[in-house]
């Protein structure tokens, strides 16, 4: 066993060979410091909504994300902070796209249906309606347009309500959509990306809403442990002023099988 004592006015002294050994070590490190920073910069979920140059505008008639009765008992549509006068429609690549919901503790059957949106209420046309039985505590659920709805058409924009039992009466909240095509540039780097922070900050970029959450979500599903998909998630939400939503996590079952028309390999979660 060896020992070194220092005494009097000796001090540890680091020789030169060593201080060239760590200064080189400190060197190799800090590019993959960088390196690391960078990327997680780059993976900031960031969403920029698609440009109001000639894009269709949403004409439901008191439009609303949320409907709450009392401040834990509300049902929210995990929508972006649009304003309607001037807001172009939040969009989607999926035929049949996955919207998310805050919905209160509930019991009965909810209602959804989906309207083709010609420019006014009058030439409003109702498509599709369903329901289906919901049970459950507060939380998020995601509902998918069923596969006996209507394929949704590219460049063509949708209006549609979604209503749950709350007591003896019901909420509702109401939203659009538009089908789009991502450019053939994003289309390639998307299919080069595994990460799904990576997908998520390219899709919300791109201001395809819709799938950014819903690979988000999925994430949380798949990475429960990892902090940066749950910052990102809570980042997203703020952003989009859903700070109400964040304290709520998902009360769904998971499907291991994808949705069909999805334009991202995910699971489905269902809703009843």
């Amino acid at each position: 066993m060896f020992s070194t004592k220092f005494t009097g006015g000796d001090r540890p002294m680091v020789s030169q060979k060593r201080f060239m050994q760590l200064t080189i070590s400190a060197l190799i490190a800090l590019p993959l410091i960088t390196a690391q920073s960078a990327l997680a910069q780059g993976r900031r979920v960031r969403y920029i909504p698609p440009s109001n140059l000639d894009a269709p505008k949403v004409s439901v008639p008191g439009a609303t994300r949320s409907a709450c009765d009392a401040p834990g008992s509300c049902l929210i549509a995990l929508l972006p902070n649009l304003k309607v006068q001037d807001a172009p429609l939040p969009q989607s690549l999926a035929e049949r796209p996955t919207i998310y919901f805050l919905v209160p503790k509930t019991s009965g059957f909810a209602y959804f249906s989906l309207d083709e949106d010609n420019g006014t209420a009058i030439q409003r046309k109702r498509i599709y309606k369903t329901k289906f039985k919901i049970s459950n505590d507060a939380g998020l659920i995601a509902f998918r347009l069923p596969d006996d709805a209507p394929k949704l058409e590219l460049n063509k924009k949708y209006s549609w309500q979604f209503s749950v039992p709350i007591g003896y009466g019901s909420q509702s909240v109401y939203g659009s959509f538009q089908r789009v095509a991502l450019d053939s540039k994003v289309t390639a780097k998307l299919a080069t990306m595994s990460h799904p922070l990576d997908r998520a900050a390219l899709l919300a970029s791109s201001g395809i809403w819709f799938e950014a959450v819903q690979t988000l979500a999925e994430a949380q599903v798949a990475l429960p442990q990892n902090a940066e998909v749950l910052s990102e998630w809570q980042e997203l939400l703020k952003a989009a002023s859903l700070d109400r939503v964040l304290p709520f996590t998902f009360v769904s079952q998971i499907r291991e099988t994808p949705p069909q028309n999805s334009p991202l390999p995910t699971n489905k979660l269902d809703t009843y």
